[in-house]
């Protein structure tokens, strides 16, 4: 093995990670679009029957507090994604580099162990559940919805790992770390 080829490994490790990056936003931003549509969808279709054709649907209340709860926790995922999260950007652009870097590492620990429970016990729910015990108005697994709970609780920790890294290892500065959206 030639001294050059860690680097070319290196390279090709940084870039698969960049394409896995932005395939991970792409779905993400496209599933919230997807989910949130359907939501809209049903739940005007809900109000629509009930107060003008005078018929509730059976899953006008049931169906849209599924979607809306796996909503959430894809959202989470995605927020994580983009660093739009809830912080308290403003006061830690106020500190000195080094408190900066401190803090976003406690942060990211903070982050990673909640998402790994996240994960976990979103597991042992979804297994609590199984395939069998279904939505009550309707024939659908009631694990279709719950098992989003420890997708996004990895997808969030292995965000956060993968910054807790970068950060340690100088790749990122405390800078990346302000949502776009403020900068």
């Amino acid at each position: 093995m030639h001294s050059g080829d860690g680097g070319s490994c290196a390279m090709t490790l940084s870039g698969f990670i960049r394409i896995a990056d932005l395939i991970l936003i792409r779905v993400l931003d496209w599933l919230i679009i997807a989910i949130a549509g359907l939501l809209l969808i049903l739940l005007n279709y809900a109000v629509f029957s009930r107060f003008v054709l005078n018929a509730s649907v059976s899953w006008g209340e049931e169906l849209p507090a599924h979607i809306l709860a796996a909503l959430t926790f894809i959202g989470a995922a995605y927020l994580t994604r983009t660093n739009e999260h809830l912080g308290f950007d403003g006061f830690l652009v106020l500190l000195p580099d080094l408190v900066q870097r401190i803090v976003l590492v406690i942060n990211l620990l903070l982050m990673t162990a909640f998402s790994a429970c996240l994960a976990y016990y979103g597991w042992i729910t979804v297994m609590s559940f199984g395939w069998t015990r279904q939505l009550i108005s309707l024939d659908i697994p009631v694990v279709l919805f719950r098992g989003v709970m420890p997708v996004a609780g990895v997808i969030m920790a292995v965000v956060c790992v993968g910054r807790l890294i970068g950060l340690l290892a100088g790749r990122l500065t405390p800078n990346d770390f302000i949502p776009k959206s403020d900068g």
